[in-house]
């Protein structure tokens, strides 16, 4: 009977050097969608994970992954993006089980 080889439950992984933490203040401007405004810019179409800091209910305060679509500039030279919720995609993962 062949002995089993152990199969290892740590893993290495590396973490990018390339993340950034700002605090903001997200505009939600109902229909037209939901804006933020960071001191930093971002490349097109970079996934930002937002994080509500004040809320009423713990699952609220969980991140939520956005794309970033920038709209413009401040008169301050902050950098304006809108958000679009970034929803998982169940066919890509049933496709790797």
């Amino acid at each position: 009977m062949p002995s089993a080889i152990p199969i290892p439950s740590k893993h290495p992984a590396g973490i990018s050097p390339i993340f950034f933490v700002e605090k903001s203040e997200l505009d939600w401007k109902g229909e037209s969608g939901k804006y933020l405004t960071l001191t930093h810019s971002r490349c097109p179409g970079s996934l930002i994970f937002l994080r509500l800091l004040q809320t009423t209910s713990p699952e609220r305060s969980l991140p939520v992954a956005y794309r970033a679509q920038h709209v413009g500039v401040t008169a301050e030279g902050h950098q304006q993006f809108r958000l679009k919720q970034v929803q998982p995609n169940c066919d890509s993962i049933d496709k790797e089980e």
